[in-house]
């Protein structure tokens, strides 16, 4: 198939590109490198049936007007602006912009339509299904704002999938990481503690650290990516949940890579109402795939901890 992969140079992009490729379809990535790394398209770049074009999203239907896809990955999003405390109404008007050009785009190209939501839209659920009513609030936080950009861009594709006769299917993704994770607030914590760790810098933890978080592998992510392009009349209008069911608290975690490194690093503990004010903090996350193992026989083959260790040793030459 043709396949285009919008922020391909990032952490899921990068690893999606390389197995649509592996699998024999040909394929177009598009970033702006804002956020993403080109190092991360090394072995996407060395095949000739690769095409990367540094261009932004909101340019998409100008720029790439004269080509055509089977199927379009919406991987690009602002999740936090660099450098920035909060700027949240840019992160809003991002998004909506990209998904808007992207939905344009699909429609005027016929083309098959994945958009990669974040599991941020579930805020404080029990049960994280697909199907379960939404709240988020209350707009008094900034900090809600990435969550309502991307259950704004899954209204707009489920309006276009009705009133356009769109073809189309959101992704929600939980938490994973690899080797090619921002080693920064915006990766999540696994990159940032073994960072810290390795370089003997404390880990800062909000709150007690007892809050649970789900975290895989990138490639388990991806690879759930791509078997969708195989099924795509199976998942279309449907939502769909990514990630590991396996939850681990942030202070385990956290001791375990302290062990791992043989760091002198120790871990800090900040109040949570120091740090997010009126946000109702997360306190329970695990990725319900359900839904995905009956759709698509999806299953995570590696554990967070394989994961830590290997990212481990990976950052360790690094460093």
């Amino acid at each position: 198939m043709k396949v285009l992969v919008t922020g391909c140079a990032g952490l899921i992009g990068s690893h999606l590109v390389d197995d649509l490729l592996k699998s024999g379809n040909q394929v177009v990535g598009i970033d702006n490198l804002s956020y993403g790394n080109l190092d991360n398209l090394n072995i996407a770049l060395q095949s000739k049936h690769f095409t990367f074009i540094n261009v932004d999203v909101k340019n998409i239907c100008f720029e790439l007007s004269n080509k055509e896809f089977d199927v379009i990955y919406h991987l690009a999003t602002i999740k936090k602006p660099h450098g920035d405390i909060v700027r949240s109404t840019y992160v809003i008007d991002e998004n909506y912009i990209m998904i808007r050009e992207i939905v344009k785009f699909s429609i005027l190209t016929k083309s098959f339509l994945i958009f990669t939501s974040t599991s941020d839209v579930y805020g404080n659920s029990k049960n994280f299904l697909e199907s379960e009513k939404i709240t988020i609030g209350p707009p008094t936080n900034e900090r809600y704002s990435y969550a309502l950009s991307k259950l704004l861009g899954e209204q707009i594709i489920f309006n276009e999938i009705k009133q356009q006769g769109l073809k189309a299917s959101v992704v929600r993704i939980f938490g994973c990481a690899s080797e090619r994770s921002n080693q920064s607030w915006s990766g999540g914590h696994v990159p940032l503690f073994i960072a810290n760790s390795i370089n003997n810098i404390d880990i800062t933890i909000h709150g007690d650290g007892l809050q649970t978080r789900s975290i895989s592998s990138a490639r388990d992510i991806s690879r759930g990516l791509k078997i969708m392009i195989n099924n795509l009349e199976t998942v279309n209008n449907q939502i769909i949940n990514l990630g590991t069911n396996e939850q681990t608290t942030v202070k385990e975690v956290a001791e375990y890579i302290l062990v791992k490194t043989n760091s002198k690093s120790k871990i800090k503990y900040v109040a949570k109402d120091v740090v997010f004010s009126d946000y109702d903090e997360i306190l329970k996350r695990f990725a319900n795939i359900d839904k995905a193992k009956k759709l698509l026989d999806f299953k995570i083959e590696v554990n967070t901890f394989d994961l830590i260790d290997n990212m481990i040793a990976i950052y360790s030459n690094k460093y």
